[in-house]
């Protein structure tokens, strides 16, 4: 081995080597001077011992000093220096070598709390096989450029984030999502870099590479949320700027009136608030790697720990508890042919972005609708056995939005009012009784009606029906089961809100708001003392998610926005996530406590034993140590969570 290797090998290893020497040494002068009669020989290579394991300590309280500020470090430093002074060579060797072992120890768990951001490093591929001029090239995937495809065999991780343009295949997800089972992915689907491709060949075009991929984007913020400190951190850490120099007054004062050096040190060396400032940033960390792995997002230990608090869960409906995937399920004509209440319906919904107009559009020009003499067969759009002649849908001459309420356009020079009850009692449009009693029924059953208005007739109407998710009856009994209370807030009107919350389990709902009036709900709640999390999609629900004191992002995987300004951000759109979120949280809270606590304990009964004289310089450090490492074992216990 040449020295350069063994100059890295010493560099990468040189706490351990430090250590492993201090201890040695350590051991060494103990033994030499409790077998031996060479006390001389025992004390140098004693105080060599205190010299090698203290040298980094010493040089870090000079700095501390130097700084005006007294730290864990310092007290060690000065109860090492003041031993030797006073000839207690091995209470100031056993001093540093316990420190320093704890420090080793200490720096080696907190490592291991991060391993699931190394684990996320780990995974992002090095090159990519691109095809380029015809021909398939491996690059460095940083290097790969939007725009260009990726092919990606069966069993490889994908390299980029893109869109699949060739081929099928299962894709395991979990590295991003935390979805236990594969994605089928087809044509026109959105994969992630870091995630593997099970089965099939699968062609990508790229949207995005190197830094610039969800994968990167969610170690970035699972850096940036271990690195920021909690309220309770912030806490201790004020205290920890009197406590010390109270530690040190206490340790002075205790010489001047007992005239006993030993008491004095050992005051020092006891009161070091070690395990009472490494308690809360272990948890934290373990915690947010934990949810990581599993697909949450936390934006900090502030979040994380306000999480620990909630009393109160509030959904958003659509896409949230239900699937987000509105079909038409029923179409009715009361003055016009079915048929052309779908075409008149569409005409004026082309232009809109909503998910309704969408799901109308859809099914009028792919699924044609068949008259019966008692109204319509359900119609449900399906583009996949969608007809080649789907019809096209003219665009209307105007068009404008009605928010919360539908849209109003012209077509022919005539005038479409599609919209709920609300829009049309604005506009002094009457409701035949038959068409309110049809409007009853379908929203009995959970689904959202709209009025098909036409010259200020109503022409028909048009149930739309979004699944609920399978999973949502479930997650909300959990959630109740913890004893938060749960509520829904749907800008649907009362009986289709009544309908969902019956179906879901849900204690409350709000219907008919606005998003404003999802935002006042929320202050409302927190108005009462309530502490609330907001669960929505993560832009339509933006002034509600930020109002809340926490709010829950769904189906973040691709999307910069929810992932970078969600205090918690669910990567897939599951929503077991949330009680497990949830649950972390409270546990974390818990395990902020029960380290806290044991901090706090284990100074006191050492001062008691300091003051009674059952404890020794020695005993203290080793004690202290232990506590230090007992809350790092308490921490880490949220990464198995």
């Amino acid at each position: 081995m040449d020295t350069q290797s063994i100059k890295q090998y010493y560099r990468k290893r040189r706490k351990a080597i430090v250590v492993a020497v201090s201890g040695l040494l350590y051991a060494g002068g103990w033994t030499l001077g409790y077998l031996t009669t060479l006390d001389t020989a025992s004390t140098a290579i004693l105080v060599l011992a205190a010299v090698v394991g203290g040298y980094d300590i010493a040089k870090t309280a000079y700095h501390e000093v130097k700084s005006r500020t007294l730290g864990i470090k310092t007290l060690v430093t000065l109860a090492a220096v003041g031993a030797i002074v006073i000839g207690s060579y091995w209470e100031a060797a056993a001093v540093v070598f316990l420190f320093a072992l704890g420090s080793y120890l200490e720096g080696r768990t907190m490592r291991k709390t991060r391993n699931a951001l190394e684990e996320l490093l780990e995974m992002t591929p090095d090159t990519a096989t691109v095809r380029r001029d015809g021909e398939q090239q491996e690059v460095p995937a940083r290097e790969v450029e939007a725009g260009e495809v990726v092919v990606v065999k069966p069993g490889e991780k994908i390299p980029v984030d893109g869109a699949v343009v060739e081929g099928e295949s299962a894709v395991n997800q979990a590295p991003v999502t935390g979805e236990s089972a594969p994605v089928h992915k087809a044509d026109g689907d959105e994969v992630y870099a870091g995630t593997i491709n099970q089965e099939g060949s699968l062609e990508v075009e790229t949207t995005g590479s190197g830094t610039d991929t969800t994968l990167q984007r969610i170690i970035r913020r699972v850096e940036e949320a271990q690195e920021a400190q909690s309220p309770t951190e912030n806490l201790i850490d004020r205290f920890a700027k009197y406590y010390t120099p109270g530690v040190l007054a206490l340790a002075v004062g205790a010489y001047a009136v007992t005239q006993n050096a030993i008491l004095s040190l050992t005051l020092l060396v006891i009161g070091c608030p070690g395990a009472l400032v490494i308690g809360p940033p272990v948890s934290i960390v373990s915690a947010i790697g934990n949810a990581a792995r599993s697909g949450v997002l936390m934006k900090g230990g502030e979040h994380l720990e306000q999480a620990g608090k909630i009393d109160l869960v509030a959904f958003d409906k659509t896409g949230t508890l239900t699937k987000g995937e509105t079909t038409v399920a029923d179409a009715a004509g009361f003055d016009a042919g079915t048929g052309e209440v779908l075409e008149i319906a569409a005409i004026a919904e082309k232009k809109s972005e909503h998910h309704l107009g969408d799901a109308i559009l859809e099914a009028a020009q792919d699924r044609p609708v068949e008259v019966t003499d008692g109204g319509t067969e359900a119609v449900q759009a399906d583009t996949e056995s969608a007809p080649a002649d789907a019809r096209s849908v003219p665009d209307p001459e105007s068009f404008d939005v009605v928010a919360g309420k539908g849209v109003v356009a012209r077509h022919d020079g005539r005038e479409i009012v599609v919209g709920n009850r609300s829009l049309l009692d604005e506009r002094d449009v009457e409701v035949p009784g038959e068409v309110g009693d049809y409007v009853r029924e379908r929203e009995e059953r959970g689904e959202t009606v709209v009025h098909v208005v036409r010259d200020g007739v109503v022409v028909g109407a048009i149930a739309m029906r979004d699944e609920l998710r399978e999973a949502a009856p479930g997650v909300v009994q959990k959630i109740q089961d913890a004893g938060i209370e749960t509520v829904m807030l749907t800008g649907d009107n009362e009986r289709v809100a009544a309908a969902v919350a019956e179906a879901v389990g849900i204690d409350d709902y709000r219907a008919e708001l606005l998003p404003e009036d999802k935002q006042a709900v929320i202050e409302e709640y927190r108005e009462d003392g309530r502490v609330v999390a907001m669960v929505g999609d993560g832009i339509n629900d933006a002034p509600s998610l930020a109002t809340a004191d926490v709010g829950i992002a769904m189906g973040a995987a691709g999307t910069d926005t929810a992932i970078e300004t969600a205090d918690m951000a669910l990567m897939a759109d599951d929503l077991d996530r949330i009680p497990y979120a949830v649950e972390l949280s409270k546990a974390t809270r818990w395990n902020i406590f029960e380290n806290v606590g044991l901090a706090v304990l284990t100074v006191t009964l050492l001062l008691a034993g300091v003051l009674t004289s059952y404890v020794t310089l020695a005993l203290g450090m080793l004690v202290h140590e232990a506590s230090v490492l007992a809350v790092i074992g308490n921490g880490m216990r949220l990464l198995r969570y």
